[in-house]
């Protein structure tokens, strides 16, 4: 029992990864895409905003879904539109076209946060934390390697074959799921219709008081990490620094292995100490960007830094990511998905924000300003999570 539960756990990791990589593949390498398709450069921005769009979208009107009819079947649905819009990137000669499919990509990838609710479906609940730690590690695996993965192949291949390697990952993935993943029942009263359940996120959002701090809490510290992925290529490529493309994709890759230590908190988190290391996760964002500040050439030192910057901010995040989710998920199971929905967007809302007040504050004003930006947003949510913890703490012993 034990070895299929991992398996289904492993096939949660790999899919959710799979899926939102699918988000991040053009953001690189988006010069390349434009200058094949035609797209002018005023344009070219659109090819990882609609990408986000569509993502954003199919986290607010797609995952809620869930809660009314069975997972499995949404899942599958919304994985063979994202394999048919993958052909679609594929061939696709006309920008146009190319801009369509890949808004439809964003929605598809929003099956992902259909799959990590499963978790608590399928393990006991004192090891949930640990669970859902694995299948995040999965997911944050899938958004740190996409960007580095498709420089290096475009580089090596042309950005085509980006998405012909994942149109392949997800048809097999597509077969795994479809033979193996449960056809778990809806936990959710019957009866109420799709217009209902959106307007239902309104009051679960105005009523969850938990579900409030933890997507707050998360929308600052992913603006940091977005901020952070969106500034350091154009950093490392600049003068002072000097980066290839190859070296970039590869300090990438190293900084993958912070998100494989997510397991570990969950199971802090399982034995009681969220709050606690809810201060550990923003505490190391923080530290992650300060760093930043001593890297100044090509050197050892700089190179070391920046890697261990990665390595730091990997762990936060993913750290604070999978807390949030022992938090919501612990909350009424008939709106697990609502809840997880909300939060998604919420938090990838911040992380929106940051990509924009990242590039706008480096070309505008400097590396430094937008580096400091990055360290003030989970400062702020730090100080809010320690203030509330404080006056809960006033409030029991009062």
């Amino acid at each position: 029992m034990k070895n299929k539960t991992d398996f289904l756990i492993l096939l949660l990791a790999v899919s959710c990864g799979a899926l939102v990589a699918n988000i991040y593949y053009t953001q690189p390498i988006i010069q390349y895409i434009s200058d094949d398709l035609h797209i002018p450069s005023n344009v070219s921005g659109l090819l990882t905003t609609l990408t986000q769009i569509g993502y954003g979208a199919g986290l607010f009107f797609l995952v809620p879904m869930a809660d009314l009819y069975k997972s499995k079947r949404i899942i599958i649905l919304l994985l063979g539109v994202t394999i048919l819009s993958l052909v679609g990137a594929l061939f696709s000669t006309n920008g146009m076209l190319f801009l369509f499919v890949v808004t439809i990509i964003g929605i598809g990838a929003s099956a992902a946060q259909m799959l990590v609710p499963l978790t608590m479906k399928m393990v006991p609940k004192e090891q949930v934390g640990n669970y859902i730690g694995k299948v995040m590690s999965g997911l944050l695996i899938g958004i740190m390697v996409a960007r580095p993965f498709s420089i290096a192949v475009t580089d090596w291949l042309g950005w085509r074959m980006v998405f012909l390697f994942s149109l392949f990952f997800l048809v097999s993935i597509l077969l795994l799921l479809l033979k193996f993943l449960p056809n778990f029942e809806v936990e959710s009263n019957l009866g109420i219709t799709y217009p209902a359940l959106l307007r239902s996120m309104v009051r679960v959002l105005k009523e969850t008081q938990p579900l409030q701090q933890r997507a707050f809490y998360h929308a600052c510290i992913f603006a940091t990490f977005s901020l952070y992925w969106t500034v350091m290529p154009i950093l490392l490529r600049s003068e002072s620094l000097h980066f290839s493309n190859n070296e970039i994709a590869l300090i990438g890759f190293v900084a993958i292995a912070g998100a494989l230590l997510t397991p570990y908190i969950g199971k802090l988190a399982d034995k009681g100490y969220i709050f606690f290391m809810t201060n550990v996760s923003m505490g190391l964002v923080i530290l992650s960007i300060f760093l930043l500040f001593f890297v100044r050439d090509h050197s050892v030192i700089s190179i070391a830094l920046i890697v261990i910057s990665g390595l730091v901010l990997d762990i936060g995040v993913a750290g604070n990511m999978l807390l949030g989710q022992k938090v919501i998920f612990s909350l009424n199971p008939a709106i697990r998905n609502r809840l997880n929905g909300l939060y998604m967007t919420i938090f990838f809302l911040g992380g929106a924000f940051g990509s924009w007040i990242g590039s706008y504050s480096y070309y505008q004003f400097s590396p430094e300003t937008a580096l400091l930006f990055a360290i003030a947003f989970p400062f702020f949510a730090l100080i809010v999570h320690i203030s509330k913890g404080n006056r809960a703490f006033t409030k029991a012993i009062g």
